[in-house]
């Protein structure tokens, strides 16, 4: 009977507990969840930043290397452009040096041409003449102011001056201290100046069409503190040689100048504003009055004939020294001579002015101004 005399538990309490308790659980899991939820978050923001840094770091690499790369190639480029401008440059100053010595008129202009050349590649060039073992002071270039119309009527011993003396034994380039035993006591006084001072000595050679090589003219070259580029000015003078033994082997047998003198220069080609060299028996044209197409014409039409006979004097020398022998410089030559004189007759007769400046050069300069050992076969100028 006693249980049923026990206290029942009302029922709407456990109800009320149970509610309460599955509240709680609730609770407790969505606190969970948030935590574990807070976590994710934490958790991807890292590693999304951490993805995006890598990432980032990765562009910012290859952007960069893209930078270098892109201006390593313009620099690349604008350094081809700058050596090839120089190039432009280089070849435009000795070609221009080429045509001015080539074209002089005059031992003047020829020593003009020669001075300027050098001038391009040193800030102060001096030239002198050799002539009979001394020296002829001719002119200069100086970026600075000079003082040298004191050496102007003085001939200076080349045994007095050792290095000049050098120069002309080897016929090669000399550098030498500015001393006056070296360059003597006038000119190491004019030029001189430092004890430790270094020059430039370089050889105009001659001489090459006799075989005969010999100096002509020095050039006096210093850098003022700079290293002087030798190579090209040993280009300009080799030009200077070249265009002066041309004309003096040209000019040989009409000229009285002393031999190897740097002044017996004399044109071939007179210049524009003077006549036109003719044969004799042969009016010369009135340059004056010819066009500029013209006067090219001329130019070239004895240029042709300068070097069409000189090859012949080159590689056929036996067959040359035969026919002058023979009296039959035709008979030797007849099929060089031949060509050129229809390639001659090709190019250049066609104007009324046109003179036959082969025939010309032929008898100045391979018969030596003797028509006669051309041989009676030779069938004379095409006008």
């Amino acid at each position: 009977m006693e249980s049923d005399l026990a206290p029942q538990a009302p029922q709407g309490l456990f109800d009320a507990e149970r509610r309460m308790a599955q509240e709680q659980i609730a609770a407790a899991w969505q606190l969970h969840i948030e935590a574990l939820q807070e976590q994710l978050d934490r958790g991807w923001r890292d590693h999304i930043r951490a993805a995006l840094d890598e990432r980032f770091a990765s562009l910012e690499a290859s952007f960069e290397e893209e930078v270098e790369r892109r201006v390593a190639e313009r620099l690349a480029e604008e350094s081809a452009r700058s050596i090839a401008s120089a190039m432009r440059q280089l070849s435009e100053r000795l070609n221009q040096t080429a045509r001015r010595l080539e074209q002089a008129e005059s031992g003047d202009a020829w020593a003009a041409a020669l001075l300027d050349g050098a001038f391009a590649f040193a800030p102060c060039v001096v030239l002198f003449s050799v002539i009979g073992g001394e020296l002829q002071y001719e002119d200069h270039r100086s970026l600075g102011e000079l003082r040298l119309s004191a050496l102007g009527d003085v001939r200076i011993p080349a045994a007095s001056a050792a290095a000049f003396s050098g120069v002309i034994e080897s016929l090669d380039t000399v550098i030498s201290m500015a001393t006056p035993g070296e360059l003597s006591p006038p000119v190491a006084e004019l030029l001189g100046g430092a004890e430790d001072k270094r020059v430039c000595l370089l050889p105009v050679i001659a001489g090459q069409s006799e075989g005969r090589r010999r100096v002509a003219a020095i050039v006096y070259a210093e850098g003022g503190g700079e290293v002087v580029d030798i190579n090209l000015l040993e280009v300009v003078t080799a030009l200077a040689g070249s265009t002066l033994d041309c004309r003096q082997a040209a000019q040989r047998a009409v000229t009285s100048a002393p031999a190897g003198s740097m002044l017996s220069i004399a044109p071939v080609l007179t210049m524009p504003g003077g006549p036109v060299a003719a044969p004799a028996g042969v009016e010369p044209p009135a340059w004056g009055e010819l066009s500029r197409e013209e006067q090219e014409l001329h130019a070239k039409a004895q240029r042709f004939a300068r070097v069409r006979v000189a090859e012949m004097r080159l590689y056929q020398a036996h067959a040359v020294r035969k026919g002058r022998e023979q009296a039959c410089l035709y008979g030797a030559l007849r099929g060089e001579m031949d060509r050129g004189r229809a390639q001659f007759k090709h190019e250049f007769m066609r104007i009324p002015s046109m003179i036959d400046y082969f025939h010309q050069e032929v008898v100045r300069t391979l018969a030596n101004d003797e028509p006669t050992l051309l041989g009676e076969d030779y069938p004379g100028p095409l006008v």
